[in-house]
């Protein structure tokens, strides 16, 4: 039987009413997805929201399907029989913002998207809060212990079971190493036993990682058995014999790092020390939010041990005795681990921490032939790589696999190692926290970034289905004069240190053109400023002269503007465009783009305090707050913030106090205010010279709507499909698409638009097809008919089946008028 949470919110109709007065009551299934999944018998939570009462909602029945969804007037709707009703904190509710600070529900999906209607719960979820529903008192209860004591409690619900599934694992390495440390083992330690280590040592489960240190000898026999017997039997503290293993010609070895080594010294002397490898670290410290006391400069083995320090000032070993008790006859940090590994894996995940002990790569990489992804790389924050045909690269264990696809895919005889390890490194040796400079051509950079994700593999994609997302730090166009690029796709240019430093250098300088007259401020100016005009715009945006003309005199009136309109319209695309034509010219110095979400905030937008590399708060200015201060030093320029998606975050929370100061009649320092985070009498205001420019997807059904308060002080502005332009059929012209084809696709995307329309229950018009699908960035489209079929296939077709997944037919027919 399924298990689901269906909520409702006390703003649109009397919840508590109907389910008081109610023994049967209908309930809408709005997510389309389960109209096929919930059956007769499930069982179900009704969940009702705050709805604008903070801290009111949470669970108040628990109700049964009494039979399988069906097809009403409005939507689907299922008949629930209510089995008990707690509607009062007094009858034993179970209160949202409770179960929100109790591990044992906390990863709930309500909790992460509260705007929906039906929620699938897992069997253990189900049954976690089953168990606090029959004993609500056992919340209160839990919300009383440390945050260790209720993530322990929870994991005693779970040890019996997970030590079951890991002892085997854990005894074998627990006897290797007991046999592998003794004295007269390592005298005679051969290579075949050293390769053994990568049986036991979690940190070599990377395939690259485990070839590397294991694969082949890197030393000779007696360099390993004395390394290893200064390690485990040396004379000296243990962590200077950690770091001279570790750094020490004399003992290093190669491609054993500091997590390799926390495991080493965990498994042989696991009575004394618990593993410090990159899971151990998120669970103590993300997770239980124990804080060793580390300090700037401290060696690896000085945090290994104030690691070491943190869990025994905090009694990990005696309060998981207490309240998990010993579940093995092995020594008890083998089950401390497993404690965090457990931890990990169920609530560290999500936030994949770089190791803190390796320091930033340094990578260029081409975006594309002549730069055509770049506008892509900038909109979309990522970075991205060819070679569709590979499919995924995190399936590839090694570049050699990776130059055997690729000798498979294009028939080569030849080893392709560039491309090979362009791929491989791209998925597997990039991480987050690096360094990437964009290159066109092999003199020219026009971006620096950070990398900000693991790699992802994303196949519905126009173009590269390999990604990374990219933090950008700065864009433009530096020509690196005598420093010629590399011409592969990706370089790892790190061990190239006076050549990262001359390319630092370049993307840094700036023209400064100093007055004759001392007392007139250096005016800053951006090499090779390109006059924008209007005919220009027309050319690219596909929208009429006279709304472009109503656009630019709204801007300057409300100073603030939102476009919003459907999918493909390039929204953030005719943005930028608006800000250089209002400008007159193309300047992205004076252009910041940013894109809101819901975890955006106003201590990132504005101003707030947060932790430096030394562990202490600082007070840090957000991006909105830099950008107002670089407009107010230039007051003879024009400033432009694009905000993308600015209806994904919480807006009032953002804008805080400015959200009178963005109205254009409160610009200036007359109405300067002082700050949440403020230092002194320091106030703040925005200059008259700083635009806003949001864009807002009409079709995302996920959204709240925009604030009130915030809507009065914009204006909303309407960009629609444009196939019907000329504009459009010019720019398919000037890319080498016949007038007949380009017909072809005017009559069929705008009968499926008309088809979008007329659904006025699941969608209209806010979610036709844009024009911007079919817009090449390339220079000329060789065949029109695979770059049509393509788009159809990988963009259109599942777009479509997104939008009416229960009718494959009448999809079907509409790509099929496509053909």
């Amino acid at each position: 039987m399924g298990k689901w949470i269906f909520q409702g919110n006390p703003k649109q109709f009397d919840i508590d009413t109907y389910i008081r007065e109610n023994d049967i009551v209908e309930w809408s299934v709005r997510q389309k997805q389960y109209i096929d999944e919930i059956k007769k018998g499930d069982n179900i939570f009704i969940w009702r929201s705050d709805g604008g009462n903070k801290n009111t909602g949470g669970i108040i029945a628990l109700t049964e399907a009494v039979m399988d969804p069906f097809a009403s007037e409005e939507d689907f709707k299922v008949q629930l029989k209510i089995l008990e009703r707690r509607l009062t904190v007094e009858e034993g509710m179970l209160l949202r913002h409770e179960l929100k600070e109790i591990p044992d529900t906390m990863k709930l999906q309500i909790f992460k998207i509260s705007q929906l209607t039906n929620y699938r719960l897992s069997d253990d979820e189900y049954k976690r809060l089953l168990n606090l529903w029959n004993s609500p008192k056992e919340v209160k209860e839990k919300l009383e212990l440390s945050v260790v004591e209720r993530y322990l409690y929870l994991f005693k619900e779970e040890a019996r079971h997970w030590f079951e599934e890991n002892k085997e694992y854990l005894d074998k390495a627990y006897h290797f190493f007991e046999q592998f440390k003794k004295h007269d083992n390592l005298k005679t330690l051969e290579w075949e036993e050293i390769q053994e280590l990568g049986e036991h040592i979690n940190a070599f489960r990377m395939a690259l990682a485990k070839k590397r240190a294991l694969g082949n000898m890197n030393a000779p026999i007696e360099h390993y058995r004395n390394s290893f017997e200064y390690l485990i039997h040396g004379n000296n503290p243990i962590n200077e014999r950690i770091d001279r293993f570790i750094s020490d010609e004399k003992y290093k070895l190669f491609g054993f790092g500091g997590s390799v080594v926390s495991e080493l010294i965990g498994n042989l002397f696991p009575e004394e020390y618990c593993f410090y490898n990159q899971r151990d670290k998120v669970a103590v410290e993300n997770i239980l939010e124990l804080l060793p006391n580390y300090s700037r400069g401290d060696s690896y083995a000085i945090r290994f041990l104030k690691f070491q320090d943190c869990l025994k000032q905090n009694e990990i070993v005696k309060k998981y005795l207490e309240i998990v008790g010993k579940q093995t006859d092995l020594p008890i940090y083998y089950e401390i681990d497993q404690f965090f590994s457990f931890l990990f894996e169920s609530f560290g995940k999500a936030e994949q921490i770089p190791e803190d002990d390796e320091s930033p790569q340094y990578w260029l990489i081409g975006a594309g032939e002549r730069g055509f992804m770049w506008d892509e790389f900038y909109q979309k924050e990522i970075i991205g790589i060819g070679w569709e045909e590979l499919g995924d690269l995190g399936r590839y264990s090694s570049q050699r696999e990776v130059a055997d696809a690729l000798k498979e895919a294009f028939q080569l005889d030849h080893n392709p190692t560039n491309d090979a390890r362009a791929n491989y490194q791209f998925a597997n040796e990039m991480k987050i926290g690096d360094y990437v400079f964009v290159k066109k051509g092999t003199q020219k950079i026009i971006a620096y970034g950070k990398i900000v994700s693991d790699y992802k593999y994303e196949p519905s994609r126009k173009l590269y289905h390999s990604i990374r997302k990219v933090e950008w730090i700065t864009t433009g166009e530096w020509e690196t004069k005598n420093d010629r690029l590399h011409t592969k796709t990706l370089t790892d240019i790190t061990p190239y240190e006076d050549y990262v430093e001359r390319l630092l250098e370049r993307i840094g300088k700036e023209t400064k053109i100093v007055y004759p007259n001392p007392n007139k401020p250096i005016e800053v100016i951006k090499e090779n400023r390109t006059p924008y005009l209007l005919e220009e715009l027309l050319a690219e945006v596909f929208i009429n002269e006279e709304d472009i003309e109503e656009i630019l005199d709204t801007l300057d009136y409300k100073k603030n503007i939102i476009l919003q309109g459907p999918p493909g319209v390039g929204k953030t695309f005719v943005a930028k465009r608006l800000a250089y034509l209002h400008l007159g010219y193309k300047d992205d110095s004076k252009i910041e783009m940013i894109q809101f979400h819901q975890s955006y905030s106003y201590e990132d937008f504005i101003r707030g305090y947060k932790p430096n590399s030394q562990g202490n708060f600082t007070l840090k200015d957000g991006v909105f707050y830099s950008f107002c201060k670089k407009a107010v030093n230039d007051q003879e320029n024009n400033y432009y913030m694009i905000i993308d998606e600015i209806n994904r975050g919480n807006l009032s929370k953002i804008f805080g106090e400015l959200m009178m100061l963005i109205e254009a009649d409160k610009r200036g320092k007359k109405f300067a205010v002082k700050l949440a985070y403020s230092e002194g009498e320091e106030t703040f205001y925005i200059p008259k010279n700083l635009y806003l420019i949001g864009t807002m997807n009409t079709a995302d059904r996920s959204l709240a709507m925009v604030d009130y308060a915030l809507r009065r002080r914009f204006s909303f502005i309407n960009v629609e499909p444009s196939f019907h332009t000329s504009q459009f059929s010019d720019y398919l012209i000037s890319k080498g698409i016949s007038q007949g084809f380009i017909d072809k696709i005017v009559t069929g995307i705008s009968e499926i638009n008309q088809e979008i329309i007329s659904d006025t229950i699941n969608l209209g018009k806010g979610f036709e097809i844009g024009h911007s699908y079919f817009c090449p960035t390339i220079e000329k489209v060789e065949d029109e008919q695979k770059w049509f079929d393509r788009i159809i296939r990988l963009e259109i077709g599942p777009l479509l089946r997104e939008y009416w997944f229960d009718q494959e037919e009448k999809v079907n027919g509409l790509l099929n008028r496509l053909t």
